[in-house]
């Protein structure tokens, strides 16, 4: 179970997001923490042991002719070989699980902070830079802390040790080595200062990559209507174009580290062999010494390479961390108030008072000073012109956005003031895209009530008028409708939503236009079963087709953000404004359907005639 976020992550923001993922750990990743810190370092000493044996074996056997210290530390080779494997394997799979562990909650951090955010989130993010960080971002932290953490740490051991051993046996000899340190490390932190912001950049573009692809993807049938493969295509290579010369500029920076590392050590090797050489000729230095020193400097390629590698781990990650927070510590527009009360149950009233809207502030606003009073159980219509502000007014109701002037009150309460899931749960929305997860019928339809009936998913069925669809299915109700429902109609698929909304059978209703995709056949059929639709709820409708506006008691019609009229279908037909307009214009045409057959299109006159008598008819 995902739980909530933890208090520190929000008293925190300004920590290094490194010693932010350590928030995450339990006394269980702590303890294996520990043991992977105990584990490297016995990795380490046992590794370190092994040139100080071999200086033991040069120095007593091959010229002091003790053979009998063969029979003791032979074994002890082989041994410490052995423990040092132990204590790898060790280290390496009990760090994955600390990092898993890190990951796994880190992930879980991340989808519920994407679960609970405003919608205004998703109109600021984009998809593709969602699934980036959710997957290519995450890899990389996960890479962090399971490959860089660890080779830092092995790293850090191993540098220690070797320092410590050349200065036991000649400390002359350790200067070459300390002086040689310090070059690798000026090296290391100017590759890091240029890798940082590029690891980043890098990490925007693929996730604009995965934003051109996964629109591509979204609107396949739109493309392919258009015949814009080829321009979606150089879309796309344009920008893995700028995503590979990034990564070659990447890929620049570590060859260099790679190359300017062994060339340094080579320059040092030089210098102890030469320095350490004209010792043993003159007899201050034992041969198994130099040799010795000279493989804790050969060893100390190892740490050198693992912090090359931890930086590039440790930029990339950071960047990633980073991506991720941003997120995590991003602040939802819409916010409970800390004493907000749970919602009663609605009765249906709806008080819309000087509400003034904008998506962005500082544009223009898509709703002016609307005021409006919606009796319970009322069936409101809206109606207007394209981007007249009809869906934005519904969308304040479940507090979707919070308007900038005004208030939006539900019985006398205005919402701002309610706990929003208390709310949310007594409003059904059934939307102007149908939009179905990738799973059974039965399992769309009960989306928000996943323990309900089939009795009661059968009879939500009938009323939406897709029981007769279903039915024609070799599997009926556990039919997997594919990804978005891609394998299901337009009008199969509003009719699937339609039934979700019916099933949970709250008090309030909002149906944002979702007659469109439907036929005029089954939309008939559906206008039969209307009335039990909206019985004992208060509905509130966005619809540009007669037949749904005719039932309404009472029309809205907005334009430009304002509502310009309001009244029943009789007395706006009457007043001869906007409303009446639309009507001639577009509605009418709904009442009476073009036929194929040509001899049977109503003449001018005719339809004239059909509209004067229809003028009186709600």
């Amino acid at each position: 179970m995902i739980g909530k976020p933890k208090e520190e992550f929000r008293v925190s923001k300004q920590m290094h997001p490194i010693l932010r993922v350590f928030s995450f750990m339990k006394r269980k990743t702590w303890f294996a923490l520990i043991v992977v810190i105990f584990s490297a370092i016995l990795d380490s000493a046992f590794t370190l042991f092994t040139p100080w044996i071999v200086k033991i074996l040069i120095n007593d056997v091959f010229y002091g002719k003790n053979y009998d210290v063969m029979i003791i530390w032979l074994p002890i080779y082989v041994a410490t070989g052995f423990f040092a494997a132990i204590f790898r394997f060790l280290q390496r799979y009990i760090n994955e699980y600390v990092s898993q562990s890190l990951i796994f909650d880190l992930r879980n951090q991340l989808y519920s902070k994407i679960q609970k955010q405003s919608i205004d989130f998703f109109d600021r993010i984009e998809t593709g830079q969602l699934i980036s960080r959710g997957t290519s971002d995450i890899e990389a932290i996960r890479r962090l802390l399971s490959i860089g953490m660890r080779i830092f740490l092995r790293a850090i051991m191993l540098y220690t040790g070797i320092f410590i051993s050349i200065g036991r046996m000649n400390w002359q000899l350790l200067l070459i080595v300390v002086g040689i340190a310090p070059v690798m490390f000026v090296v290391m932190f100017a590759y890091a200062k240029r890798a940082r912001p590029l690891m980043r950049e890098i990490q925007n573009k693929f996730g604009d990559m995965n934003s051109v692809l996964a629109e591509n993807v979204y609107g396949a049938q739109v493309v392919r209507a258009f015949a814009a493969e080829d321009f979606e295509t150089s879309k796309f290579e344009r920008e893995n174009q700028i995503y590979l010369d990034l990564n070659m500029r990447m890929a620049r920076l570590r060859a260099y580290l790679t190359t300017v590392f062994p060339f340094v050590l080579g320059i040092g090797s030089f210098l102890l062999l030469y320095f350490g050489g004209k010792g043993v000729i003159a007899g201050d230095m034992l041969v198994g010494d130099l040799i010795a020193i000279n493989a804790f400097l050969i060893l100390m390629q190892m740490p050198t390479r693992f912090l090359s590698f931890a930086i590039l781990h440790f930029q990339e990650g950071t960047a990633s961390l980073n991506r991720i927070f941003e997120v995590v510590d991003m602040e939802k527009k819409i916010q409970e108030k800390p004493d907000a009360i749970e919602m009663p149950k609605i009765n249906g009233e709806i008080t819309f008072a000087g509400v003034t809207f904008a998506y962005v502030e500082d544009n223009p606003p898509v709703l002016k000073n609307i005021n409006l009073k919606i009796s319970a159980g009322e069936t409101v219509a809206f109606l207007g012109t394209t981007g007249s502000g009809k869906s934005t007014i519904v969308s304040l109701v479940p507090r979707f956005y919070d308007p900038q002037e005004g208030s939006v009150k539900i019985d006398g309460i205005d919402i701002k003031d309610v706990q929003i899931e208390s709310l949310r749960q007594q409003i059904a929305i059934v939307q102007q895209e149908a939009f179905l997860f990738a799973r059974t019928i039965k399992e769309n339809i009960a989306f928000g009530k996943p323990d309900a009936t089939d009795e009661e998913i059968i009879r939500v069925a009938k009323i939406a008028q897709a029981e007769e669809f279903i039915t024609t299915f070799p599997d009926g109700y556990d039919t997997v409708v594919g990804e978005r429902g891609v394998t299901l109609s337009g009008g199969q698929k509003q009719r699937l939503t339609i039934a979700r909304a019916l099933l949970l059978d709250y008090p309030l209703l909002i149906m944002d236009d979702s007659s469109s995709a439907l036929d005029f056949e089954t939309e008939h059929q559906f206008q039969s079963a209307i009335g039990e639709l909206i019985k004992n709820r208060t509905t509130l409708v966005i619809t540009q087709r007669l037949s749904t506006i005719k039932y309404a008691t009472l029309i809205i019609v907005m334009d430009k953000g304002e509502i310009i009229e309001q009244g029943t279908h009789e007395k706006l037909l009457e007043k001869g404004g906007l409303y009446r307009h639309l009507y001639e214009t577009q509605l009418l045409e709904q009442e009476y359907p073009i036929m194929d057959d040509i001899s049977q299109v109503i003449s001018e006159g005719d339809k004239s005639n059909l509209e004067e008598e229809s003028g009186g008819k709600k």
